[in-house]
């Protein structure tokens, strides 16, 4: 990782590039993709990555715009661990919504925003929350998500 100075890339994109790297060495399919402007639901594989930028086989995102994505895949996921920040984006944005979650490990909860209306916390590490058996609005169901802690922006009960 580079240095920033604890800016939103240390403490969201650097996380959610390592989880994405880890999908991409695992040949895991993401078959739901989540970001700050809509939803993809078109099933697509990682062929690299590379400047904070996800180049797939539908198109290339950009790692800082996305908040939550799902496969019906499983994977092995290894969470940086959580930090205490004492300046920038992440103390006021990042860590509260880190340290909440942290708290709910096991439970149940819905990110409306997200379309997530049921999946439970399976683990958290800094800027990210790995998800198990999410559920849509749709209906659609996947075994893992990830989602953002810097991008959520409602956690709730299930729907």
């Amino acid at each position: 990782m580079g240095h920033f100075d604890r800016s939103i890339c240390n403490c969201c994109v650097c996380p959610m590039q390592c989880v994405l790297k880890q999908l991409m060495e695992q040949q895991i399919t993401i078959d739901f993709l989540r970001t700050t402007f809509g939803q993809i639901t078109i099933p697509f594989t990682i062929n690299r990555i590379e400047d904070f930028i996800v180049f797939t086989d539908q198109g290339n995102i950009a790692i800082c715009q996305i908040v939550a994505l799902g496969s019906i895949m499983d994977a092995e996921i290894k969470l940086k661990p959580i930090r205490k920040d004492f300046t920038g984006e992440c103390v006021c944005c990042e860590d509260p919504m880190t340290n909440l979650l942290n708290s709910m490990k096991k439970e149940k909860i819905s990110i409306p925003s997200s379309t997530i209306t049921e999946a439970t916390i399976e683990e958290v590490g800094e800027g990210i929350v790995l998800l198990r058996d999410l559920m849509t609005n749709t209906g659609a169901e996947f075994v893992i998500g990830i989602a953002s802690t810097c991008q959520l922006d409602i956690v709730a009960p299930p729907i």
